[in-house]
């Protein structure tokens, strides 16, 4: 036997080792299938954690100064309240930090720094009021208030 031969001999053994599903022909339809796996158990994972979590309510913002309808009856979400008369902080330098966009100036205690998304509290300015909101994490001020309704006063 020549080298040859024992050659050809190790390339057929070679061939029929292989699995039927690892031939070129097949390799193909394997990789469609794990695709297609994939992308059903991609959306299956995120419809049920859609469902889980409620899914993301939409904010809406009242363009006619009024809080929005959803921020007014809202107790759970804007549970912390103050009473004050809201005034403007002062215009900082460009390069100087500021929190908020308002003072909630309390007589008698510290003064609540207050912003809104949901309120334009400029139409507050010099009123007595009430505001409801949720506390947030402040660098600079002692209370900072993401305010959502305010009662006049």
């Amino acid at each position: 036997m020549s080298l040859d031969s024992i050659y050809d001999i190790l390339i057929l053994m070679e061939v029929k080792a292989v699995h039927p599903l690892l031939m070129p022909s097949n390799l193909h339809k394997i990789l469609i299938l794990v695709l297609l796996v994939s992308i059903v158990a991609g959306v299956a994972t995120g419809h049920a954690l859609a469902q889980k979590s409620g899914g993301a309510a939409p904010r809406t913002v009242s363009t006619d100064n009024k809080p929005a309808a959803a921020a007014q009856q809202d107790t759970k979400t804007f549970r912390d309240f103050a009473e004050g008369t809201i005034k403007p902080i002062p215009t900082a330098k460009s390069s100087e930090y500021t929190e908020g966009t308002h003072i909630l100036d309390r007589t008698g205690a510290y003064p609540v720094t207050l912003t809104s998304s949901v309120v334009d509290l400029s139409k507050y300015e010099g009123k007595k009021v009430k505001v409801y909101g949720e506390t947030q994490k402040a660098l600079k001020a002692s209370w900072l208030m993401d305010v959502g309704k305010v009662e006049a006063e």
